[in-house]
């Protein structure tokens, strides 16, 4: 992983810190659910589905909304951390297929670099 951490941008991921935080929050969690335990693991999972839910939902809403179901498209991922999550967003809607560009990530930034800039007042 680079290292890209701190103030000066140089330093590794810190995993040792980034589990005790994350076992802090999963201790939070448990506390209000006495009936079951969760573990670490499946806290952070929760964490992802989630996020994938949050991506699945405006897809399924604008496509929905303009007469197109998901299911008979293929599903393009863009962004630095789409290959990551395109299998899982797929299956939550039904997608069969889907595309990873090899320069998801980049295409992804050079569009932000070509967006208007917009303030909402």
């Amino acid at each position: 992983f680079p290292a890209i951490f701190g103030q000066n941008e140089n330093l590794p991921l810190d995993t040792d810190a980034s589990r005790k935080m994350m076992q802090i929050l999963t201790d939070q969690v448990n506390a209000w659910f006495t009936d079951t335990h969760r573990s670490l693991e499946e806290i952070a999972a929760g964490f992802i589905r989630v996020a994938n839910e949050a991506m699945c939902r405006p897809i399924r809403e604008l496509s929905q909304a303009r007469g197109y179901e998901p299911q008979a498209h293929v599903l393009a991922c863009f962004g630095g951390a789409g290959a990551q999550h395109v299998c899982a967003v797929a299956r939550a809607l039904g997608i069969s297929r889907a595309v990873v560009h090899a320069y998801a990530g980049i295409l992804s930034a050079y569009g932000m670099g070509l967006a208007d800039v917009v303030v909402d007042l």
